[in-house]
Formats: C-alpha cells, structure tokens, sequence
C-alpha cells in the first residue's frame, strides 16, 4: 500500500519545482519544460526536463558534445550555490550535499540534496 505524502511535503514540492525553473530562467535564459521534485525523509531528488540551454544545443549540433558537457557542467556549478540556497530557504533545513548529473541523449538533469535533518 502506498503511503501519502502530507499535504505540506507536497506544498513545498510544488514551490521548490517552480522556484527552481524560475531560477534557471532568470539565470540561464532558458525555461526548462518540466521539473518534478520529491521529497523523502532525508533527501531530495529533482528532475529538470529539457534543461539544454540553445549554446548548449548549438553545440551538440555542431558535432562538439564534449564541449557542450563540458559547458553545462560549468552552468551547473555556476547555479549550484544559488540552488542550494533556494532548496535551503524553502525546506528550512541545512543542505548537506548537492549532487548533479545530466543526460543529453535523455535530456534530462537529476539533482539529489542530502538534507541535515528532515524537513517536515
């Protein structure tokens, strides 16, 4: 039986996936399609669907995928301490460590946050 998820968990999910897609427009210029977040004890896993910015994108086109890996690492540190933040601000709980990884064939981001303590 699947257990549910309170309906505060759920709220801070929701605000977590907006505010992080904001981020990345604000600091990107590029929307990401979609960004799921889930929240389980002591961790946090977010999915960024279509997180390639168009330089990445020019890139990849242009045959040059290690430089356009090499380049959305870089923006990913660039924006790690200000996602960081933002996961901090709204769960109200330290950020232990951040882990990101992205797949271009998939277009797809993931982060896990290790969480100092749970959050709800």
């Amino acid at each position: 039986m699947e257990e549910k998820k309170p309906v505060d968990c759920l709220q801070m999910e929701a605000t977590l996936a907006q505010q992080i897609q904001a981020l990345y427009f604000k600091q990107l210029g590029h929307l990401p399609e979609k960004v799921v977040c889930n929240l389980s004890n002591q961790s946090l896993t977010v999915v960024v669907e279509h997180p390639t910015t168009p330089p990445e994108r020019l890139l990849i086109e242009s045959q040059k995928n290690d430089l356009a890996r090499e380049f959305g690492r870089n923006l990913y540190r660039a924006i790690e301490p200000q996602l960081k933040n933002l996961i901090e601000e709204v769960l109200k709980v330290p950020v232990v460590d951040l882990l990101g990884s992205s797949n271009s064939d998939s277009e797809r981001m993931s982060i896990v946050a290790v969480l100092a303590d749970k959050p709800v």
